[in-house]
């Protein structure tokens, strides 16, 4: 019998100790082991790189949520054709005994996530004990660290086994293409080597270790477990942390003497080391923006979406979710990356923003080669442009299956978007010199490939728009304002780089032309030409491309309509009855350029509750019909974060900042700290409906002295507290304001 001792009590004072203070922190709690089948995804946990759920119980339970089974995914390692699917590391499980009574019927559960701290904490009670379970992935490694707390009712020998279940496998087959060539048995510690035959051939070592006496064995070729026998009381309960960490020749060439030396570290850090390094980088990760509002529903979905960006930003870039087969397998689209990244920038996350821009830089080649004869030669370049798949893998090739989607075009626009966006928060010029020519190979491939020219009109060709509008559509609205968004915003960024005068003339005039053949029935924008159908895409202008202004008739007319018609097209596919997270923040973003007061707050407000458990948001979420899709999906996160920050803090390309214009009349207590254009930060403060504190500065690449003209109701303003120039115009004040300079008293 074990003597913890010491061990456990010092053990016991360590413990996560943000639970009740952390407003960041969601909690959710059942009777038995029954979950809300509308609502409950498992937690997710990542570090951007391991990234893997855990379930009500504390474990990894393998059943289905909706379109994932909790397991280890591994971003990067993935099996070859047909699907590029993220190969499985596997998964846990545990077994309690209390004095030889197996204990596996909970009486009740409760289950929290730290979005502050990135970690999971159960506590379930079982008849004879309560199991506290603490779990996070460390930032710095690849490294699922779970701590387990068995508290028996009175004093007891407890048994306590932590398995973990490695059996890759496709939708098809078992342990396709994955062969474990060797099991390893080492004082509390058992390792799984293997060989993957996928997308490359992949060697690699799981190691499962405790930091306390566990008997390590293999009850089976894929199944690893260590055991534990102690007495335990009351005051004294079984403390034991696991450690399971993965290792492969992917990244790291001796990869056995690295995974040596993480253990080393495991050990020497311990749990409370490996969570203080945690909780340094995600206390990194939070500093700077922050906002508090009202509706407390808007603002929890909001800090969970920032937590699932981090989450999944990746080395390479920003994909919809990182699990074994489901969320499309970790692959980067170039269309969704950028509603993430945006989400990231509008947030001051600038590490983050920048990581699909920089990958797509990087594979810039392969998409010249795409479409340029004679591949990407000297002096091909500047000739057909570059075309990006439509669903990346990491070393820039195709992983997405066959279909129409494949005849995208618009993602080379949220390419320029992302990269554009995240100059004009940081005013990072060296960060737009290095992208430019990314800007520049998307631009030149709409226009030697898809702007036709007849009887003087210019347009663009079929192609597929919005997926749920069907194929080969001539002349879509949204594509084609991602075209001219794409081709001015490139020469805007040649007269800041000083650099391609004629080009910039020629992408100007190009994207004059095409706004005359934008597609409308008189009255508004349509999706395109003859159109009848509802279409997201017919507020394209406003948002994803900002091509018009608040004064443009048919565009305002289109996204009022749309809204009024929202039922009828309220998600990406043609089925449902509302609207999901990711469309509630498309559409919030488009109406705020009006400084809409209610229908933002409305949309924002309806996708939370279709949130999961922990305010996670699902790609689309309507249980009472059986219509469900993907929780934890990214792209609906990213969206629902940005159209946030756009009610509160809103920059334009002319210089204006947008305060607090589009929250609803019944919000009075309002603050934030948040990113402007020009490398800005607006900080601000409302309390009983007048302004408490609020400041422009200048932080990174920005300057102090920068003019920028701050907009903000009058309900908010004392005029008397106003230092300078200021004038009132349609029920907002507009205040003449220098970086650096304080403008209200």
């Amino acid at each position: 019998m074990m003597k913890f001792g010491k061990i456990m009590a010092a053990a016991l004072c360590a413990l996560p100790s943000v639970l009740l203070a952390d407003k960041l922190a969601n909690t959710v709690s059942g009777k038995a082991d029954k979950i809300d089948e509308g609502k409950y995804a498992t937690a997710l946990i990542s570090n951007g790189s391991i990234s893997t759920t855990i379930d009500n119980l504390g474990v990894q339970k393998q059943r289905k949520y909706v379109s994932f089974v909790p397991s280890v995914a591994w971003e990067g390692r993935r099996y070859g054709v047909p699907s590029d699917a993220l190969i499985s590391m596997g998964w846990f499980d545990t077994v309690l005994k209390v004095n030889g009574a197996p204990q596996d019927k909970p009486v009740g559960w409760t289950q929290t996530l730290s979005n502050k701290e990135a970690y999971s904490y159960n506590k379930v009670e079982y008849p004879e004990a309560t199991v506290e379970t603490f779990a996070f992935v460390p930032a710095q490694y690849d490294m699922l660290v779970v701590k387990k707390i068995i508290t028996p009712k009175k004093d007891a020998a407890v048994d306590f086994s932590f398995v973990y279940t490695f059996a890759p496998k496709t939708s098809s087959k078992p342990r396709d293409r994955v062969l474990t060539t060797d099991r390893i048995l080492t004082p509390n510690c058992a390792t799984f080597a293997y060989t993957a035959y996928g997308h490359l051939a992949y060697r690699g070592l799981i190691s499962i270790f405790s930091d306390a006496p566990s008997a390590p064995s293999f009850p089976n070729g894929d199944t690893a477990k260590l055991s534990s026998r102690a007495k335990a009381s009351p005051s004294n309960p079984l403390v034991i942390t696991y450690f399971v960490s993965y290792n492969d020749d992917f990244e790291k060439k001796d990869f056995a003497k690295e995974s040596a030396k993480m253990r080393e570290t495991a050990e020497s850090k311990g749990f409370d080391g490996l969570f203080a390094d945690n909780k340094a980088s995600w206390a990194k990760y939070w500093e700077g923006s922050y906002i508090d509002i009202p509706n407390k529903e808007i603002e929890k979905t909001y800090y969970t979406g920032l937590y699932h960006q981090k989450c999944n930003s990746t080395k390479w870039s920003l994909p919809v979710g990182v699990f074994a087969s489901s969320h499309w397998n970790g692959r980067f689209f170039g269309w969704d990356e950028a509603f993430n990244a945006m989400s990231l920038a509008t947030s001051g996350k600038f590490e983050d923003s920048k990581r699909p821009s920089n990958f797509r830089k990087d594979k810039l080649p392969i998409a010249v080669n795409r479409v340029n004869k004679g591949g990407t030669k000297e002096g091909v370049w500047r000739n057909c442009g570059a075309r990006y798949v439509w669903e990346s893998l990491e070393d820039g090739h195709e992983g997405a299956p066959l279909g129409y989607w494949i005849e995208h075009i618009f993602h080379m626009s949220n390419i320029v978007m992302e990269t554009w966006g995240h100059y004009l928060y940081t005013n990072d010029k060296d960060f737009l010199k290095k992208h430019y020519e990314l800007m520049v190979e998307c631009s030149l491939y709409y226009i030697k490939n898809h702007v036709y020219v007849n009887d003087g009109k210019y347009t663009i060709g079929k192609c597929t728009d919005l997926e749920r509008l069907g194929a080969a559509k001539e002349n879509p609205y949204m594509t084609s304002c991602g075209v001219i968004y794409t081709l001015e915003r490139t020469a805007k960024a040649a007269d800041i780089l000083g650099v391609d005068g004629e080009l910039a003339k020629e992408w100007r005039k190009i994207a004059a032309e095409l706004r005359k053949t934008l597609p409308n029935d008189g009255t508004k924008y349509v999706p395109y030409p003859g159109s009848t159908d509802y279409s997201i895409g017919s507020v394209g202008g406003l948002y994803p491309y900002r091509v018009f202004d608040e004064n443009d008739k048919l565009a305002k007319t289109a996204v009022y309509e749309f809204h009024k018609n929202i039922d009828k097209g309220g998600n990406m596919y043609d089925m449902g009855k509302s609207v999901n997270a990711w469309y509630a923040g498309w559409m919030s973003s488009a109406l705020v350029v009006y400084n809409d007061k209610e229908l933002p707050a409305k949309l924002l407000e309806g996708a939370s509750k279709e949130c999961g458990s922990f305010y996670d948001t699902y790609e689309i979420n309507e249980p009472e019909i059986n219509v469900r899709k993907c929780p934890w999906f990214t792209t609906g996160s990213g969206n629902y974060v940005y159209a946030v920050n756009q009610m509160l803090l809103r920059s334009e390309e002319d210089g204006r900042i947008m305060v607090a214009t589009s929250v609803p009349d019944s919000w009075n207590d309002i603050s934030f700290n948040l990113p402007a254009y020009g490398g800005l930060w607006v900080k601000a403060e409302i309390k009983g409906g007048k302004i408490v504190s609020i400041d422009l500065s200048a932080k990174g690449k920005g300057e102090n002295g920068t003019k920028r003209t701050i907009v903000i109701p009058a309900r908010f303003v004392d005029a008397s507290k106003i230092i300078g120039k200021h004038s009132e115009k349609d029920g907002n004040f507009l205040i003449e304001a220098e970086a650096g300079t304080p403008f209200y008293k």
